[in-house]
């Protein structure tokens, strides 16, 4: 699958405190250019928190309405495993 490169680099290492102002906002920026990014998606690794195994599974969100990671409620914190996953076009819609 595409981009499945994202989920093993980005989980791994520890979320900086912008990470999701940050991450959301490049992906916004990617939209409004007419790219091929429909939204994002929020990956999560199997050993997440119980507040990420809340998140309904594949829901595409628009960069402003997205979850902020770390979750608030996150036992992990900034050792959070979830990430942004780009929605591209191609995919179809979900």
């Amino acid at each position: 699958m595409p981009f499945d490169w994202l989920k093993g680099a980005l989980q791994e290492r520890e979320k900086a405190d912008n990470y999701a102002e940050k991450t959301l906002a490049a992906y916004r920026l990617g939209m409004k250019a007419g790219g091929s990014i429909r939204g994002v998606r929020i990956a999560c690794a199997e050993e997440c928190c119980a507040a990420a195994r809340q998140l309904t599974p594949d829901q595409v969100y628009h960069p402003d309405d997205a979850p902020h990671l770390p979750l608030p409620d996150c036992s992990l914190d900034r050792s959070c495993t979830c990430v942004y996953r780009p929605v591209m076009a191609y995919e179809g819609k979900a």
